[in-house]
């Protein structure tokens, strides 16, 4: 392959990482880990970031002193704020013993109030309002613009990576809500063992409590992010509809509610429609 070629490639994957409009393929590509992404046992990639009170951080700032766990997020991903109670948690119990990053990415649901960062300026911008809208009291740390760190690692809305003091993965989990695997992982790594399991790809319990966040984060992102998830996610912007209903609920309790909700419509239509078609 030419020079040329390898160059439009690598373009093309910018282009297709800046993107404007959430579809139904991104949130395919978000149900699984990539086959080429780095994972454990794989030496972290180097990495210039940017943290929201100025400094910047390089692989030797944060490795060499204790393991470090680091968590994707964004001001427009609901998954980001199902974690983001549990990752407290978490902090509370493990930050004295190992050093917390929240790495502020691309928009997962851009819209009108929070678009696809142009510069990293804005990106800055939205790395702040993410830290202060969830109190976040350690390191918040943004990508560059075109995400090198964050498409090394796979662009997942929000995974989390442990490393040991060395900067070597020692775990992934797909979504940082994902409560007991990385409680599992953190304790392994805070007491100077590599936890049993390298890597968590849960879906069903992270997904369908983070439902209850859905409707919220949207908003926050603005008309066209509503939009683009009732076209592009409709079983999930109708999940997140539903659960509204259930507003006196806790975030968890109202994705469960609404959850539950649906699949007991389904299961009673099915039963109809067998009745009718067996009458």
């Amino acid at each position: 392959m030419g020079a040329a070629n390898i160059r439009q490639q690598q373009s093309d994957a910018v282009t297709d990482y800046r993107y404007k409009r959430f579809t139904t393929s991104l949130l395919l590509r978000d149900l699984r880990f990539s086959k080429e992404a780095a994972g454990p046992g794989n030496s972290f990639p180097s990495f210039e970031l940017l943290t929201t009170n100025g400094d910047r951080l390089v692989n030797d700032d944060v490795f060499g002193h204790k393991p470090v766990l680091l968590i994707f997020g964004s001001m427009t991903c609901p998954m980001t704020a199902s974690a983001a109670p549990s990752v407290q948690e978490l902090h509370d119990e493990f930050g004295d013993r190992v050093d917390f990053i929240m790495l502020y990415v691309r928009e997962a649901h851009p819209g009108e109030h929070f678009t696809q960062s142009e510069t990293m300026e804005e990106k800055l911008e939205h790395a702040r309002a993410l830290q202060e809208f969830y109190d976040i009291q350690w390191t918040v740390a943004a990508d560059n613009i075109d995400g090198d760190l964050h498409r090394a690692l796979d662009p997942k809305p929000n995974a989390a990576f442990l490393m040991n003091s060395e900067g070597i993965i020692l775990f992934r989990s797909l979504w940082a809500a994902d409560r007991d695997a990385m409680r599992q992982a953190l304790a392994a790594a805070a007491a100077g063992r590599a936890p049993e399991r390298k890597q968590s790809e849960t879906l069903l319990g992270p997904v369908i409590r983070a439902m209850g966040q859905v409707q919220e984060v949207m908003q926050r992102g603005g008309p066209q992010a509503v939009s683009d998830l009732w076209r592009a996610g409709f079983p999930m912007a109708l999940a997140g509809r539903v659960a509204t209903f259930f507003t006196p609920l806790a975030p968890d309790q109202r994705g469960i509610a609404a959850v539950l909700t649906l699949a007991l419509g389904m299961l009673a239509a099915l039963g109809m429609l067998g009745a009718w078609f067996f009458a």
